[in-house]
């Protein structure tokens, strides 16, 4: 059996489920705190390796919108969401929607809320760009959506080019603005016409005896061989899956898609996808070992997820009850590709029986290994004591407890940067230490103005406390923690949750609205004039990731709107603008008259003429602009420019590519 600081989990494999639970051998309580010993103020000084990496990360169904657009087809969160998928591709299967208005599935919580128009990416990637560039951001995670790219989700139908084409942009921008980007290539969003039942049964296909026929499997290789083949030039860092444990297991009716009563059953579906999606991430490795890794020169892991669960007692039984209820959920997917074995483990394997599938000894050999490094997403923690009148879905026999750990807005989220740590030990005791990349954290609230959201010292304060112990992490544990991506670059949609809670390091203005193809008549993001405006938050990992150093976040919050008193110079034209702030309000925006024939405009790219020596200026016919926070926002008619704020800079960076650089208050206006 794997080790666990030099004891055994288990003396051997055994052969009835009671039996398993209770001959165990004696296990160390996890360090490096003892019970009761935890850490109830942190410090926030101390520098990171100068390598390591500092990112912010997205997903395509939460962020992109544009669902019926440019040929996309449809996915199973459309679906679940109850979006109109009607007449979309792969929207005709046997459990979708047949005529609008769509009902969502009976686990959406936030029903009406859907991923129709989300942020609004797909349109204003190129603003979002902007705003990455005023956090001084230098590593970017996105995923690729399989049905924008390949709409049916078979190659066989063909290639979308206005996804590959979208996608080549995104990529290109990022580059461009010395944004490093690292790509996912499956974050969900899987295509509705791949699961069809009985036709197609997607991640939980199966043959007659009950186990996984991989149906899937070479659809997947198709779509990550296309995404390696159209981007892998420029992208050097692959995720092949994003949370495993999350679209298989809590997708099998516990509130994320599908949630289908074909494959509901807890006992049984969740074991069958999660060997699927296992296979599916080794031979993706393989392929892109054998055929692209060594003149691509790019890395390719996995991204697993578990919260920390710290014993409630010293007792043995809570100890091994919060140890099986880790190993149960990030050892099932980490143990096949870290582990020796190429398996499950040992452990589960006693416990769980017949519902765990076999692998071959191909398989195994496959598996083992598939990574260039551990991908984890964490958030918060939870106690754990042992029941053993109460075995579980996850067959953990246990219940867990939250004591004083201060919540989020998420019912499943509470901060504790000490079990941050925590968690970060326990993977590095079980797999060697591996390369590390901490590829989502974050904390939820609750906001609904702009000014209450950007005020977010829980969040800052959140992210002080893990970046702290994740430093201990590595200087004390000697950890080898290669990277950090914060959960969210913008508020978006939190799957089931719809909108209300917001992880973003930025508030997203969604512009609610009507959306003729959503269900019902909830207001929701419309298109042309959502807007971001920058937390504090982003601004303390801002001085974090640019200096690579801790700090006290009440001492690193973003400037005022009174950054945008002053006067500039337009970099492309020579053009002179006089901004006049008070009270946190823009009172006055002016312009150098521009010469005869040209109009002085905020869109197009601000190309009037102007006379540089000219002491002349006028308004803006028709714009109304505001300021919010580090925020400046023009509109004209139905059109919104979003400007951000650089502090590096000293400018304001224009969604459109427009540069206006801060310059002395003596010039002449």
């Amino acid at each position: 059996s794997p080790q666990y600081g030099g004891l055994s989990l288990m003396d051997e494999a055994l052969a009835g489920k009671a039996a398993a639970v209770e001959a165990q051998a004696v296990m160390p309580y996890p360090m490096p705190y003892e019970n009761g010993e935890w850490p109830k103020e942190y410090t926030y000084e101390g520098t990171f390796p100068e390598d390591f990496v500092w990112g912010v990360g997205t997903a395509s169904y939460q962020i992109e919108g544009a669902y019926r657009e440019d040929g996309r087809g449809a996915s199973i969160w459309d679906t679940f969401s109850g979006a109109n998928t009607v007449g979309m591709p792969g929207g005709d299967c046997s459990y979708c929607c047949k005529e609008a208005p769509c009902t969502p599935n009976g686990a959406m919580f936030a029903k009406g809320d859907t991923g129709n128009v989300a942020v609004d990416h797909y349109h204003l990637y190129k603003s979002d760009i902007q705003l990455m560039k005023s956090m001084g951001l230098k590593n970017y995670r996105f995923s690729i959506s399989w049905p924008r790219l390949i709409p049916t989700g078979k190659l066989a139908d063909g290639v979308n080019p206005k996804a590959v084409e979208f996608y080549n942009n995104l990529i290109n921008s990022l580059l461009e603005a010395g944004i490093t980007p690292y790509v996912t290539i499956y974050h969900w969003d899987l295509p509705q016409a791949l699961l069809d039942p009985p036709k197609t049964g997607g991640w939980w296909s199966r043959d007659e005896t009950g186990q996984p026929d991989l149906q899937i499997l070479p659809d997947f290789l198709d779509f990550a061989d296309t995404c390696f083949k159209e981007f892998g030039d420029r992208i050097k860092h692959w995720v092949t899956f994003n949370e495993a444990w999350t679209f298989t297991y809590l997708a099998s009716g516990y509130g994320k898609a599908p949630s289908i009563p074909e494959y509901s059953d807890m006992q049984i579906d969740p074991y069958i996808a999660g060997h699927t999606v296992l296979l599916a991430h080794g031979y993706t490795v393989k392929l892109y070992r054998e055929k692209y890794q060594e003149h691509q020169r790019g890395k390719i892991g996995i991204t697993n997820n578990c919260d920390w669960r710290e014993p409630l007692t010293t007792s043995q039984e809570d100890i091994i009850a919060a140890e099986r209820s880790v190993l149960h959920q990030l050892g099932w997917f980490s143990d096949p590709i870290f582990g020796k074995y190429g398996d499950y483990p040992p452990e589960m394997r006693a416990l769980f029986g017949t519902r765990l599938p076999q692998f071959t000894e191909a398989e195994r050999e496959i598996l083992k290994g598939s990574a260039d490094f551990f991908g984890l997403n964490h958030y918060g923690t939870a106690f754990v004591s042992y029941d053993p009148l109460n075995e579980g879905v996850d067959v953990s026999y246990s219940k867990q407890s939250h004591g004083d750990l201060p919540q989020g807005a998420s019912v499943w989220l509470f901060g504790s940067g000490w079990g941050f740590r925590k968690m970060l030990n326990w993977v590095g005791r079980r797999y060697d230490n591996p390369p590390l990349l901490v590829t989502e954290g974050g904390w939820s609230t609750f906001d609904k103005t702009p000014e209450h959201g950007a005020n977010d010292p829980m969040r800052a304060l959140y992210y002080a406390n893990y970046t702290s112990e994740l430093l201990k992490g590595i200087n004390e544990d000697g950890l080898n923690i290669q990277g950090y991506f914060a959960w969210s670059l913008v508020d978006n949609y939190e799957w089931e949750r719809g909108y209300s809670e917001r992880f973003g390091l930025t508030y997203s203005d969604f512009d609610l609205g009507h959306d003729p193809n959503a269900p019902g008549d909830r207001k929701v993001p419309t298109e042309g004039k959502q807007w971001r405006r920058r937390k504090d938050s982003s601004c303390f990992l801002q001085h974090v990731w640019s200096t690579q150093s801790l700090v006290n976040p009440a001492q690193a919050k973003c400037p005022s709107a009174a950054v945008f008193d002053g006067k500039f110079i337009e970099e492309t034209t020579g053009c002179k603008r006089s901004l006049a702030v008070s009270d946190g309000k823009l009172k006055k925006l002016e312009g150098q008259v521009p010469k005869a024939g040209t109009q002085l405009k905020i869109f197009g790219g601000l190309k009037e003429t102007c006379d540089g020596n000219s002491t002349q200026y006028q308004s803006y016919a028709d714009v109304d602009f505001q300021v919010s926070g580090t925020s400046i926002i023009a509109t004209v008619g139905d059109q919104l420019l979003n400007g951000f704020w650089s502090e590096e800079k000293q400018a304001i960076l224009w969604g459109d590519g427009a540069l206006w650089t801060k310059v002395d208050d003596s010039m002449q206006v």
